[in-house]
Parts: C-alpha cells; sequence; structure tokens
C-alpha cells in the first residue's frame, strides 16, 4: 500500500478541478507540495490538512479494506483520521480554519469508515449540499463491524 504524498489526494475524478483552498498547498483535493516539509503561508491551517491527507487507513476511489469498497471520486479515510483533523482546525481557530472544516466536514459529500456496533438507522439528518446523518443509532447486540457513517457538520 503505497504511502508516497506526491500520490496521496489525488484528483478524485478524471475531470475533477484540483482546487485548493488559498494560502495552503494541502487543503483541497490534491496538493501542491513539493514534499512533506512544503507548506503554504498558513502553515498551521496548512499542517492540520497535510496530516488528515496522510492518514496511514484510508481508501483511494476505487479501492477495497476491511470489507468497504470506496465508491465514490474522493479519499474515504478511517474516522479517527477525520475526528484528528477536526480537532486540528478548532485548535488552529482561524476564519480560513472554520471555511475548510465547512467546505470539508458540512457539504455531506464525504464520509469515513470506523469499526462499529450495527447500525440501526439514522436519529439526525443535515448537510448542505445533501443531507448526511449526523447521529446514528446503533444495536446493542451484535458484533462490531467495519462500516461507513457520514459525517457531524463543522460548527
Amino acid at each position: 500500500y503505497k504511502r508516497d504524498p506526491q500520490h496521496k489526494r489525488a484528483r478524485p475524478a478524471k475531470d475533477f478541478p484540483h482546487i485548493l483552498y488559498p494560502g495552503t498547498k494541502w487543503c483541497g483535493t490534491g496538493n501542491a507540495a513539493e514534499d512533506l516539509n512544503d507548506l503554504g503561508p498558513l502553515k498551521a491551517l496548512d499542517t492540520c490538512c497535510r496530516d488528515h491527507d496522510l492518514c496511514p487507513d484510508d481508501l483511494e476511489p476505487g479501492q477495497s479494506r476491511h470489507n468497504i469498497t470506496n465508491d465514490t471520486p474522493f479519499t474515504m479515510t478511517h474516522c479517527d483520521c477525520n475526528k484528528a483533523f477536526r480537532t486540528c482546525l478548532k485548535a488552529e481557530g482561524s476564519d480560513a480554519a472554520h471555511e475548510v472544516g465547512v467546505a470539508y466536514f458540512s457539504t455531506g459529500l464525504f464520509q469515513c469508515y470506523r469499526l462499529a456496533p450495527p447500525t440501526e438507522g439514522c436519529a439526525k439528518w443535515a448537510g448542505l449540499l445533501t443531507q448526511a446523518c449526523q447521529e446514528y443509532k446503533f444495536s446493542t447486540t451484535g458484533e462490531l463491524r467495519w462500516q461507513v457513517f457520514d459525517m457531524a457538520t463543522y460548527e
């Protein structure tokens, strides 16, 4: 499984535009960095995005692992990495970090995966572009299994 940072977060689809948040080299679709230490002027924000891009457990489009296949045009990341990304953005605290957080977490376009009890449905829905489950109902019985989850909106 290749961890080359130049191949991480390649364009998510053939004709999908390469978009980066101004002042960053890692926040967006793909990256424009020469190497791992190459950060844009918004260094703290870019560090959050770089670390998220280099999550050690993710699924590129079309890739399968943990009995999950990523059939979206975007990289799907382990939920623990998304939790760390959200925490980093909140700690960075700038308006730019908030905008990146909203773009990533609140659009309803991205999902994550983790080992969890079986889901029984969604208790709460929200999202900007599409409706995403914000709160899941979990079974109190059954073995843990790998599952895909929508992400909670960024506030």
